[in-house]
Parts: structure tokens; C-alpha cells; sequence
């Protein structure tokens, strides 16, 4: 779909789209199916980085300490980090 199509251009390439993936889909076994229900799953959620199963692992004064020296050592340059 480009820029140039019209809206229901778009519409109708969606929906050729949509359309060709439902048939594939009906042909699919059953073991198959849930592999791709799983993988669109993915497609909709946040991608989770390396530190998303500590959230939540602090109190929230330990989580006003940190944030307050991370505000504190952020706003100075430290000269022995050149390499940064």
C-alpha cells in the first residue's frame, strides 16, 4: 500500500490482504493455527526488555532513593567518563 492509493484503494488492499490470509488459514491444522494465534499475539504486545521482570521489585522509598540519585549524578558531567 502506498501513498498515492486512495482510501478505499487501501481499504480494498486491506481487505485482499485479509481476505488471502483467512483462506490460508482455513487450511490450516490445528496445531498450526494456535502457532500463528500465538505469533499474531506478539505482533500486538510490547516488546518486553531485559529489565521488565524486575519491575516492581523496589519499595517506594528504595524507588525515591535510586530516582533521586540517578537526577542527582545526571545532571553533572563526570570528567572520567570520556568514553561515553
Amino acid at each position: 500500500m502506498t501513498c498515492c492509493l486512495s482510501v478505499n484503494e487501501q481499504y480494498e488492499c486491506i481487505m485482499t490482504v485479509l481476505e488471502s490470509t483467512v483462506e490460508k488459514l482455513k487450511v490450516l491444522p490445528e496445531d498450526k493455527l494456535e502457532a500463528v494465534s500465538h505469533y499474531i499475539d506478539t505482533l500486538n504486545s510490547r516488546p518486553k526488555g531485559r529489565f521488565d521482570r524486575l519491575a516492581g521489585c523496589l519499595t517506594d522509598d528504595e524507588a525515591d532513593r535510586l530516582e533521586k540519585a540517578i537526577e542527582e549524578s545526571c545532571e553533572r558531567t563526570e570528567s572520567n567518563h570520556q568514553g561515553w
